[in-house]
């Protein structure tokens, strides 16, 4: 089986099991092509994807010329290829290149988040694909799609292609701190339950929505808590007025270099993710690997993992009495919740890190 991902950028959400795919036997050869390696804005964030390049047992094709594209695909057909682009149309060059495979014969895959509803209502996304996308269908096997969410939206388009629930996943941390060390420590630390954030601090990621959760919790339960937030962005102003009307402790990290923030989650018990939407969220998946027990809201992709309340509690969005309620379990169950930790750690080391999400993904190749 040879592998072809046609992606925009290195995706440091995909490469983290792309990069086991080389060590599987019956896997030949693996070729990342993309346009560019990495976003600036996402370098500024301290985003290295250009180290992946060095990684062992895949070729990258950086911005190649169109016709390199073509004999590549040509070279690779009627050879038990499997194309996987992301998106259809989403990238000016994976689309191109995705036309261009339909020249000749190789098995086709798309790899995609699903639609993008926090901009669009699904009925405008929904006319778009009839418009643009449906008559590519015939010529596509598989559909792996971010979460569990949107599946039947995409089974509706077509009986042909085969729709998987899929998952980004994240490069796989070890908690520096001894757990043990620190549950006990965090036992005795006056039973505060420690809550963070991680992200940017935009409108969509709707953080607003944590504070007002807080605002809603009585003065005894509030004195069992602080929250940490970590990142920046256009509303953090107004999210450091509103905290100043609460009575526990809020802290801002700001931007925080990338290495460091797995050091400053592995300091706090619970993560909240209450966007207004996220194809997946992969905080989660970083929280879950360091032991965290997390609170998402429903409209967050990443809400597949927190199938069982060992792992995570759901909210709905944009509601700030359920949040604050899920919260709410959070400080009466804090014990459990730490000790719990190690289960965490245990099931994200089988499930959703590199070495799983490959297996997983070959399993639905065949």
């Amino acid at each position: 089986m040879n592998l072809l991902f046609f992606q925009n950028i290195i995706s440091p959400h995909q490469m983290p099991y792309i990069q086991y795919l080389p060590k599987v036997d019956g896997v030949n050869d693996v070729v990342v092509i993309v346009p560019e390696v990495g976003l600036v804005e996402r370098s500024a964030l301290g985003w290295d994807v250009n180290r992946w390049l060095q990684t062992e047992g895949i070729r990258f094709i950086v911005a190649p010329w169109p016709d390199d594209v073509e004999e590549l695909i040509e070279s690779y057909s009627d050879r038990d290829t499997w194309c996987l682009f992301s998106g259809i149309n989403a990238f000016p060059e994976v689309a191109k290149w995705f036309r261009t495979s339909l020249k000749y014969k190789v098995k086709r895959a798309v790899i995609t988040e699903p639609p993008y509803v926090y901009d669009h209502p699904l009925w405008q996304h929904a006319i778009r694909f009839a418009l643009k996308d449906w008559r590519y269908v015939k010529y596509i096997n598989k559909i792996f799609v971010m979460g569990e969410d949107y599946l039947n939206y995409y089974r509706f388009w077509s009986k042909r292609w085969e729709v998987i629930p899929f998952m980004y996943c994240t490069e796989w941390k070890e908690r520096k701190e001894n757990l043990n060390h620190n549950l006990n420590e965090n036992l005795n630390q006056n039973e505060i339950l420690k809550v963070v954030y991680v992200g940017s601090l935009s409108h969509r990621k709707n953080v607003k929505c944590l504070i007002k959760a807080a605002m809603m919790l009585g003065e005894n339960e509030l004195r069992q808590m602080e929250i940490g937030i970590v990142g920046d962005g256009d509303e953090r102003e107004a999210l450091e007025r509103m905290s100043e009307g609460l009575t526990i402790n809020v802290r801002f990290y700001g931007t925080q270099p990338m290495e460091t923030i797995p050091e400053i989650m592995e300091q706090y018990d619970v993560l909240v993710l209450p966007s207004f939407h996220d194809g997946w969220g992969a905080v989660v998946n970083e929280a879950l690997t360091l032991g965290l027990y997390v609170i998402c809201s429903d409209h967050c992709g990443a809400m597949m993992l927190l199938k069982d309340a060992d792992k995570g509690l759901i909210f709905r969005s944009d509601n700030d009495k359920d949040l604050a309620a899920k919260i709410r379990i959070c400080i009466q169950e804090r014990e459990k919740i730490r000790k719990g930790a190690m289960r965490r750690i245990d099931w994200s080391r089988e499930n959703i890190s590199g070495k799983a999400v490959a297996s997983y993904f070959l399993s639905k190749l065949k």
